[in-house]
């Protein structure tokens, strides 16, 4: 697995890092070196590369700039066509699911209450959605697919209550509440950062600890569906 190099298209930087701590607990691969992080650019601000990209445009939504790449497919295309080791490339494309019900996301969503299985069906509808965007195969292509948002993932770190933390209908919120009441003075240091990546890196890395992302999973849905279409995909590909 040395040689595998694995890109990501996101929402955002801190979805960036959260997925790079995933991908090292799940496949103990160099960060550094293994991972290509292609949009947002990690140098770039994300509203900067929204606004080049789609200045006809007036309003902003990070799902937005997922979409407009699926559908132009360039940067995809440069990826698996550019890298020299074509043969060892996978791609992860990652969404929240919080946005679906905006016009030109518009995801039909299972009915919840009470089905165990909405999460699955949810991600799967997303999938779906997506390759409408692509609108042509791609091999060792891995969907990301948060519901209801990443931090209902790093929630899962700390969550006690409930048994799927993509219960929280605002789970960003919930988690940095979750975290004012208990992180130490000197840790809530980490709340202040202000560089998204390294603020989530720091939030996540737990999940380095394949142990640690095992519990995890065992908390949150969608997190633990992508862990095991890495597990299924990635390790038997490229072992």
């Amino acid at each position: 697995m040395e040689n595998l190099i694995i890109g990501i298209i996101a929402e955002g930087k801190s979805d960036h890092a959260v997925i790079a701590n995933i991908l090292k607990g799940i496949l103990d691969i160099d960060i550094s070196t293994q991972v290509q992080f292609l949009v947002p650019d990690l140098s770039t601000d994300e509203e900067d590369f929204y606004q080049q990209r789609q200045q006809k445009i007036a309003s902003f939504s990070n799902w937005t700039i997922v979409r407009q790449n699926c559908i132009d497919r360039e940067i995809i295309d440069d990826f698996f066509n550019e890298n020299p080791s074509a043969d060892n490339l996978a791609l992860i494309i990652q969404i929240d699911t919080a946005e679906r019900d905006l016009i030109n996301y518009e995801v039909s969503e299972p009915p919840k209450t009470k089905d165990k299985n909405y999460s699955e069906k949810l991600r799967l509808n997303v999938i779906t959605k997506i390759k409408e965007w692509l609108n042509q195969p791609y091999e060792n292509l891995y969907y990301a697919i948060a519901i209801e948002e990443t931090e209902a993932w790093i929630l899962a770190l700390h969550e006690k209550n409930k048994s799927d933390t993509c219960e929280y209908n605002k789970a960003k919120e919930a988690y940095f509440k979750m975290l004012n009441k208990t992180l130490k003075k000197k840790e809530k240091n980490v709340l202040t950062i202000k560089d998204a990546f390294v603020k989530y890196d720091q939030l996540s890395r737990p999940f380095r600890k394949n142990r640690t992302l095992t519990k995890a999973r065992n908390k949150n849905k969608s997190l633990d569906l992508f862990c095991h279409s890495l597990e299924k995909g990635v390790k038997e590909i490229f072992i």
